[in-house]
């Protein structure tokens, strides 16, 4: 299968969403254990979706997993909207699952924020958007609209100054958790392919074959 997200930490075990194969739909969740080397997937467990990304809730002791309508190549969706639900990976099962009020075909970006609410990035309708997910609640409390460009694959990420950094195609974008004020920092259209990872005073991305870094700190 073909992995879109991985996440370490929950029982030690490194956790992979997939779309699946050629011709296949029902993309899994699986797990390695690098201590034992144990391994497993979870299939069907959203049915002919596909998982497509990750984020550990520590508090609550479950992996928040978005979806997408896609499945393998030369398929067509057999589901009509994205969803995120909650999964026990004690208990392995689903304890929740909800929808965004818009039209949804992929969750591609989740990040547990330093406040411990739930970000993610959305694609599908008109404009992709920018949610706000409360754990404890358990409801999308916000959703913001996003700088220009379409939101990349695993664009969130926590920085060291306690703000959330995120991508879109077209720009790098700072948001404010208490305020959720979203502002632009670098703005370059259809500069950036791949989000990358922030390491001392920059954050890294590629264009295309190249590696850049943008000092923002």
């Amino acid at each position: 299968y073909r992995p879109r997200s991985t996440l370490t930490g929950p029982l030690g075990r490194v956790w992979t969403a997939s779309i699946p194969d050629y011709g296949r739909w029902g993309g899994p969740l699986s797990y390695y254990d690098p201590q034992t080397q144990n391994k497993s997937a979870h299939y069907q467990i959203c049915g002919d979706a596909s998982c497509y990304t990750l984020a550990w809730l520590q508090r609550q002791q479950c992996i928040a997993i978005g979806t997408t309508i896609h499945a393998g190549t030369g398929t067509e969706p057999k589901v009509e909207e994205a969803e995120l639900f909650l999964w026990d990976y004690q208990r392995e099962q689903r304890i929740w699952e909800g929808k965004l009020d818009r039209p949804t075909e992929t969750i591609n970006a989740l990040l547990t924020g330093p406040d411990e609410r739930l970000y993610g990035t959305a694609t599908g309708g008109a404009e992709p958007t920018l949610f706000v997910f409360d754990a404890n609640a358990l409801e999308f409390t916000h959703e913001l609209s996003l700088p220009p460009g379409t939101p990349l694959d695993l664009g969130l990420q926590n920085g060291p100054d306690g703000k959330i950094y995120g991508f879109t195609n077209s720009c790098i974008y700072r948001l404010e958790p208490d305020s959720l004020e979203l502002e632009t920092i670098i703005d370059r259209e259809n500069a950036f392919t791949v989000a990358g990872p922030i390491a001392g005073d920059s954050i890294y991305f590629a264009h295309l074959h190249l590696l850049y870094a943008a000092k923002i700190f």
